[in-house]
């Protein structure tokens, strides 16, 4: 990681606002996964609509 990405990880650490980097990346990676998925069923959601007008 990069000293920015260090420093902000181990902030919130010390504010308690996670318990451990651990937990950070873990929520990371959940927002990830989430965001995924939104794109995929927006692509879905779009597709259906450029079926539906043809």
């Amino acid at each position: 990681m990069t000293e920015p990405l260090i420093a902000y990880v181990e902030a919130q650490v010390a504010k308690s606002e996670y318990t451990s980097i651990s937990e950070i990346v873990r929520t990371a990676l959940r927002l990830l996964i989430e965001r995924d998925e939104a794109k995929i069923l927006r692509g879905a959601a779009n597709a259906e609509v450029v079926c539906d007008r043809a």
